[in-house]
């Protein structure tokens, strides 16, 4: 049962909230607060204040204008604060998340005479990368060749007057505090090709090696993260840190209680999570393109030690791959019966799907030994930058300065990125499905590239219920899951099956 302290609290805090704002208390408002405290509010723990208990999950559905971020809110912080966890609100589209952060928390603050802190969460590629810019202002002329053969995994380098002039006013404005780096906070709408050769990813950031990392706007951004009681972010920030592990750039979540916002597209953004696709035809080329990357790269740099073997092994394998990728795309021609003349130009593609989620055992055989080879792949690449982080490190020798290890991690780690996806693809392709679970779905789809064809192979989970089990219900201190839209037909049965809520979960629908 929730103390009396606790319950004292959150009555307190609503009352003191609607006297603030001259508000009359809502039947549908106080129901769900009751609700919500009822199950975060009494969560059993043990010794060393880890739940002890089953899951501790509620489900509420809540008409809009019921207030439910007020609700909630109310509700879960100190509910939060009381067990000593964090709490994560997250929702599905930046328009909430932004009303939540400047607006619905700052006005709860205010008024309720709750005490908490709180900060937004986003990903790296909403953030400017500083050494990214640095080598574009230096308008193509000091660009290294190195970086030149990766053009083709996004190092494009040539500068436009129109470019130049936004990447000066950017440096400008960071220079003098009139900007942080955020994408969002930029004045002006930035075009996504202006905006993806600034940013970067994780397999690209070289973190604290980098020069920048002091002035870093990401870095500046996670900083304050550690210390706030309530963390905003969306569902897909959950489930990536999720699919890390947890606690990778949240909190962990043995030490959290969640909030889902907008929670009806849970479902569907986990299963986005864990689909996977690859083109045929694209990935060869590129396998193609990197072999003569990597044999040029080595007729520029003659490397000793384990730098210069790893890197000799690369293009003989990546060759070995793209002519097992061009068996696939025959194979797969063949039992689609694509034709290169299907109008391209319709509502949806030319799309073939395998009956039951079942390949056919030569094309899976085929699969497997692409799985192979992109295993290999990857952990060529993976030796690779773990190496060039190593050398980044003046006072260990690798073979290169520090400074050229330096610029040649992320080029490696994009090729490692690709050719990992590529091994998850063909892994989830050729796995055989449990008996007691729904089948992967696996499917083609007709796909252009350039004045040919190509063939886009596709393998997604039905359901993305065992996973947030899995993943995020059995292991989250507790959760809230909320929407205007959870039921269908008064039931909360589907959402049930599509989310894997745990059997004891808490379902109400409020007015």
């Amino acid at each position: 049962m929730i103390s009396n302290e606790l319950k004292s609290q959150i009555q307190g805090a609503y009352s003191r909230f609607l006297e603030a704002k001259s508000l009359k208390p809502r039947y549908g408002q106080r129901l769900m607060i009751a609700e919500v405290a009822k199950v975060l509010g009494d969560i059993a723990v043990d010794d060393e204040g880890r739940r002890s208990g089953e899951p501790a999950v509620v489900a509420v559905e809540a008409g809009t204008g019921t207030g439910k971020t007020v609700a909630y809110s109310l509700a879960s912080i100190p509910a939060a604060k009381a067990a000593g966890k964090r709490l994560v609100i997250a929702t599905a589209t930046v328009a909430l998340q932004e009303q939540i952060v400047f607006k619905d928390l700052p006005d709860l603050m205010r008024n309720s005479g709750l005490n908490f802190s709180f900060a937004l969460a986003k990903g790296r590629g909403r953030y400017l990368c500083l050494s990214k810019l640095d080598v574009l202002l230096q308008e193509g002329h000091a660009q290294t060749a190195t970086a030149q053969l990766f053009e083709e995994e996004g190092f494009r380098i040539e500068v436009d007057e129109a470019s130049q002039k936004l990447f000066t006013s950017m440096i400008e404005k960071l220079a003098g505090n009139k900007w942080d780096g955020d994408r969002d906070s930029w004045p002006q709408a930035l075009e996504d090709q202006d905006w993806s050769r600034l940013t970067t990813d994780h397999s690209q950031c070289t973190g604290r090696h980098c020069p920048n990392f002091g002035q870093c706007t990401f870095y500046k951004a996670r900083e304050g993260m550690g210390k706030v009681d309530v963390i905003v972010t969306n569902h897909d920030m959950v489930l990536a840190d999720l699919a890390l592990g947890g606690g990778a750039v949240l909190p962990d979540p043995r030490d959290t209680i969640y909030v889902f916002d907008e929670g009806h597209h849970l479902p569907d953004k986990a299963i986005g999570h864990f689909a996977h696709y690859t083109r045929l035809r694209s990935t060869a080329d590129w396998l193609e393109q990197t072999a003569k990357n990597l044999a040029k790269l080595l007729a520029q740099n003659p490397l000793p030690g384990d730098l210069g073997k790893f890197i000799e092994q690369v293009p003989e394998l990546a060759r070995e791959i793209k002519a097992q990728q061009q068996f696939m795309f025959s194979a797969c021609e063949q039992v689609a019966e694509f034709r290169p003349g299907e109008d391209m130009e319709g509502r949806e593609r030319p799309r073939y799907r395998f009956i039951g989620g079942v390949v056919p055992e030569h094309m899976r055989e085929m699969g497997i030994e692409l799985k192979k080879g992109f295993s290999r792949l990857t952990d060529l690449f993976t030796r690779l930058t773990e190496l060039l982080k190593e050398g980044m490190d003046a006072e260990v020798s690798i073979g290169i300065p520090s400074h050229q290890a330096e610029e040649w991690y992320p080029l490696f780690g994009s090729l490692q990125t690709r050719a990992q996806s590529n091994w998850e693809l063909w892994t989830a392709f050729t796995a055989e499905d449990p008996e007691d679970s729904p089948p992967m779905a696996r499917w083609l789809t007709l796909a252009e590239s350039g004045a040919l064809f190509d063939i886009e192979v596709n393998a997604s989970p039905i359901l993305a219920a065992e996973m947030l089990r899995r993943n995020l219900w059995s292991v989250a201190h507790g959760a809230l899951v909320t929407s205007a839209t959870l039921t269908a037909l008064g039931k909360f049965d589907r959402f049930r099956m599509r989310a894997g809520l745990p059997k004891l979960a808490v379902t109400a629908v409020v007015p």
